[in-house]
């Protein structure tokens, strides 16, 4: 613990010391909590819409920023206005800033942020205490915090991985395969940019993890891919996710601003939104999951599709509404909804009471008895389906969370099957 306070001392200290400043609210302070990890808490009233951080451009960590720094070694000629606003002070040279001195403008432009900043963050770890960044980068997690999402497990095959995977949802699954192949892709391209110079996988992963899980969205001049927009902020990454928007973002010309969107009492934790995420995303994105998550969903697809007959298929098809089965909080999805209507015709292609449903002609009602009918049988295979699952044992903490997304579902298809009963 007393390594944790004085590594955030020090990056307090170089947030207030740069020529550069930061703001941090003296109304917070950052507490290392055994349960819940890492976050901001309040030690005075806070008041609504007050200003609680304000890090300036240059104490930023982004694409923009990285560029500059590395532009200084390699000697790039950045002239457009927002490489102006950085202030990048002298560093040792060293042998990564040797490395840098080899990177071309094109090469570097070419990359995406999620490749450049991995890169940069593996290379600025291993300079130590030359890097301008060391303060920031040593209040970042190691790897072992942020294994709890399925990809890194089985990535970095865990002990027990292959038993954890069988034990995944299948949604969850697919969501791992689509984490695990973003992952090496961007670890492939920016092996290839770095030619000689090797980065081991477990190091990039560690970088990509940081960012994947601690990016902020901000729009990035050089980039028109959306996924490029976004920065780490120092400090900023402390805040915890919420389902609730409890602090805002604001980005000027002064710097990243954050501020309260409601009043907060000593002692309680301050939160950010990250988006509306399911626990399946945060888990598979994040390696964490919310004990109350207003965004969990049910996907039924697995479950109704094989219903479907191939002229059903085909009419869903060409409607557009084909898969992607929802349930939430709030009820049936639109799409579900066309799946089980759709279901109940034997050619659906010339039935105008469905096309007037899919048009948005009618609300549907005809097909209503029918759709909750099959749509009970269903939710009530996924419930039994989750009490086998909810039987193995879940002592390990990666078995916990993965339990937690079998709950979510179970009790989200019970509420969907009570609101059924008259």
């Amino acid at each position: 613990m007393k390594d944790f306070d004085d590594k955030l001392d020090i990056l307090l200290d170089w947030l207030r010391s740069n020529a550069s400043s930061a703001f941090v609210s003296p109304k917070i302070t950052v507490k290392n909590a055994p349960d819940s990890g890492r976050g901001l808490y309040a030690t005075a009233q806070i008041a609504a819409v007050e200003e609680i951080v304000n890090i300036s451009h240059s104490l930023l960590l982004n694409f923009t920023t990285a560029l500059t720094h590395v532009g200084k070694f390699a000697g790039f000629r950045l002239n457009e206005p927002y490489y102006a606003k950085v202030v990048v002070p002298s560093t040792p040279q060293d042998e990564v800033t040797q490395v840098y001195g080899k990177f071309t403008l094109d090469g570097v432009l070419k990359l995406s942020s999620f490749q450049f900043l991995s890169v940069y963050l593996v290379l600025e770890r291993r300079r130590g205490g030359n890097s301008f960044w060391k303060p920031f980068l040593d209040m970042l997690p190691e790897l072992d915090e942020l294994s709890l999402a399925p990809f890194v497990w089985t990535l970095l095959e865990l002990p027990g991985h292959e038993n954890l995977t069988k034990y995944l949802p299948r949604s969850t699954r697919k969501h791992t395969e689509k984490v695990l192949q973003r992952f090496e892709t961007d670890y492939s391209v920016s092996s290839e940019f770095l030619g000689s110079v090797h980065i081991d996988r477990t190091e990039f992963l560690w970088a990509w993890m940081c960012i994947n899980s601690r990016c902020l969205y901000m729009e990035m001049p050089q980039k028109t891919d959306s996924s490029d927009n976004f920065t780490l902020a120092p400090y900023v990454d402390f805040l915890n996710h919420s389902g609730n928007d409890e602090c805002g973002i604001k980005i000027d010309s002064h710097g990243f601003h954050v501020l309260t969107s409601t009043t907060y009492s000593p002692g309680a934790e301050l939160y950010f939104s990250y988006g509306p995420h399911s626990n399946e995303f945060l888990l598979c994105e994040y390696g964490f999951t919310l004990p109350q998550n207003r965004w969990n969903y049910i996907d039924v697809s697995d479950y109704l599709t094989p219903l479907l007959r191939p002229q059903q298929v085909a009419f869903l098809k060409e409607a557009g509404y084909y898969a992607d089965y929802t349930i939430n909080d709030s009820g049936i999805s639109f799409r579900t909804e066309i799946a089980l209507a759709t279901l109940q015709e034997n050619d659906p292609s010339s039935s105008r009471k469905l096309r007037a449903f899919v048009d948005g002609m009618t609300d549907g009602t005809v097909y209503q008895n029918k759709s909750q009918t099959l749509l009970s049988h269903i939710l009530k295979k996924i419930v039994n389906d989750c009490d086998k699952k909810l039987s193995v044992d879940a002592s390990d903490a990666r078995m916990k969370a993965i339990a937690t997304l079998y709950n979510d579902t179970k009790t989200l298809a019970e509420k969907t099957l009570q609101d059924f009963s008259p």
